[in-house]
């Protein structure tokens, strides 16, 4: 199990420094705040946890049914839910009732009140986000929603990394060496920043096609 204890250490050595290191311990000297490499190996995380979205949307997915604000209304309130959904980073289907009901459509929000009915859009930022559904679709229906979520934030030392395939977490502290920069003092190795490359293009490489099967593209033909 990978914490972030291990990511910083992995980092430390990528540095050539130590845990004593005035801007790069786990604390510093006079304060006993954490340092810079707290919210630079959660900025690393959440970057490539990004990346894995993009490469293959369904890497890291949920489904959860929504409930409308009220029985006449046509939003859905995702911080609000009887579970809170609060991890939302995309969605990824939307369906009426259930997994096996009428698929619903992305619209954009001035598009919204003329779509017709069976559409959608998601307004708010990743922390509040808000589902709303066309005049002509039927209010206060529950809705079966499939999403990419965001794994937890890192806690303390002892949170392990979630989301990104344990045989890749050497990425996660190679990503989050452009603290050689920091100050503007140093620069990242040539052959650190070559291992970078290499590591992260294999993970992605690795997310994004999973089997043997060629890569398909599907179309599909949509009418609001």
């Amino acid at each position: 199990m990978t914490t972030r204890a291990t990511v910083k250490a992995w980092v430390r050595a990528y540095l050539g420094t130590t845990i004593d290191d005035g801007l790069y311990g786990d604390t510093t000297p006079t304060s006993g705040v954490a340092t810079v490499l707290d919210p630079i190996i959660q900025q690393a995380v959440d970057s490539l946890i990004a990346e894995i979205h993009q490469a293959n949307p369904s890497y890291l997915s949920k489904s959860q049914t929504l409930a409308a604000d009220s029985a006449t209304a046509r939003t859905y309130t995702f911080a609000t839910q009887s579970v809170p959904l609060t991890d939302f980073a995309r969605w990824l289907e939307v369906r009426e009732t259930d997994a096996d009901g009428a698929l619903l459509g992305e619209v954009r929000l001035a598009e919204l009140h003329d779509a017709g009915a069976g559409c959608f859009c998601v307004t708010g930022p990743d922390d509040t986000p808000v589902l709303q559904t066309s005049p002509d679709t039927t209010a206060g229906l529950a809705l079966w929603l499939r999403y990419a979520y965001w794994p937890a934030a890192l806690v303390d030392d002892t949170t392990a990394i979630a989301g990104i395939p344990s045989r890749f977490h050497d990425v996660i502290a190679l990503e989050a060496l452009f603290a050689f920069a920091l100050g503007g003092e140093g620069s990242r190795p040539p052959e650190l920043a070559q291992r970078w490359q290499d590591r992260r293009a294999l993970l992605f490489a690795t997310v994004a096609k999973r089997g043997i099967q060629p890569t398909q593209t599907w179309l599909q033909e949509w009418n609001p």
